[in-house]
């Protein structure tokens, strides 16, 4: 039997005029005044994230998702081993959102009263998810499925990170990986249409090739040196199916790791309406002793959870500290 059906208008009306009520629903607002034209969040959609090895991906995204909490009040579903165990997740959520460390040798480091305060908010706006069974496989599919299909008492999750893709069972059976890529990323299209989830991807790159014309000068040797190319879309590992099947592909970028600023390229954007592509180059910086990105207007640091950036009213009193250093000693380096 043919898996295919017509689509009834009668069925279809309800969410034609929501769709008309939103003007279209371009987006979320995700914090960044740089960013607004050119990302913004939709409620079912797809965002793959790619760029270098340790380049900020995670913790670009991170903040992205922090955000769409503390501003929305959004949940989000991670399957995160690329960022380590349960602990390791968990504490860099509450450092980011919190601004305390839990390593006494960067200074405000957190008491026992401080987890206990954050917990609550942080455990209803992230569900960690991990193995039920360490010898079995994990899928992409399953974890989308899981997604989609999570209820707790407070609720359903509206996004879901994974992170990264290489750290996922793949069955190819007897197809290519292109064919493979082609029909599971659809699949997750679908799925995030049907059930309304956001669906974020953090897929590494292959090596590019070396840039002849970006040549850099190393700060402690003094010598030029060349660069690689700044992936893209096509250099997600797998091949154009990412691009063709993808919505919204962003490649963030880290180029100097002594400097604080962040570069991101965005390379493709879907629906007409949610952005454009572009580059956004040294507008964003990452506040170390704060753990979370900024921008800079007349001079002063504007974080995503600053007020007023809308009329938002989720985020709990008191869960962010008041922890600003002026002239803070920042580390040495990105945290990542």
């Amino acid at each position: 039997m043919s898996n295919v059906k017509t689509a009834i208008f009668a069925e279809k009306q309800a969410g034609i005029l929501t769709y008309l009520s939103r003007n279209g629903e371009p987006g979320l607002d995700v914090g960044f005044q740089c960013l607004s034209e050119f990302y913004t969040h939709k409620t079912a959609g797809i965002t793959d994230w790619t760029g270098f090895p340790s380049g900020g991906k995670t913790y670009f995204v991170f903040e992205l998702l922090i955000t769409l909490s503390e501003k929305y009040g959004l949940r989000h579903g991670l399957y995160c081993p690329d960022i380590g165990n349960y602990n390791e997740i968990w504490t860099k959520i509450f450092i980011m959102v919190t601004g305390k460390n839990i390593n006494e040798k960067y200074g405000n480091k957190a008491k026992e009263e401080d987890i206990y305060k954050a917990a609550s908010w942080i455990n209803h706006h992230f569900i960690i998810m991990e193995r039920a069974d360490i010898k079995k496989p994990v899928s992409p599919v399953n974890i989308w499925e899981y997604v989609c299909n999570f209820q707790d008492d407070t609720g359903g999750l509206n996004t879901c990170l994974i992170d990264s893709w290489k750290n996922l069972y793949h069955d190819f059976g007897n197809k290519r990986e292109d064919l493979y890529l082609d029909y599971v990323l659809n699949y997750r299209n679908e799925l995030a249409d049907k059930y309304q989830k956001h669906f974020h991807t953090i897929a590494h790159s292959a090596k590019t090739e070396i840039d002849e014309g970006n040549t850099y000068t190393d700060e402690v040797t003094g010598a030029k040196r060349k660069k690689r190319r700044i992936p893209d879309a096509n250099d997600i590992k797998g091949g154009g199916s990412w691009f063709a099947s993808g919505k919204n592909i962003i490649t963030i970028d880290y180029p100097n790791k002594r400097n604080n600023t962040l570069d991101i390229i965005i390379s493709k954007t879907k629906p007409e309406g949610v952005g454009k592509t572009g580059t956004i180059t040294g507008k964003i910086k990452l506040d170390y002793s704060r753990s979370r990105y900024y921008e800079e207007f007349n001079g002063q640091r504007r974080f995503s959870f600053d007020k007023p950036i809308s009329n938002y009213n989720t985020i709990d009193e008191g869960i962010h500290s008041n922890y600003y250093e002026t002239n803070h000693n920042e580390k040495d380096g990105a945290p990542f």
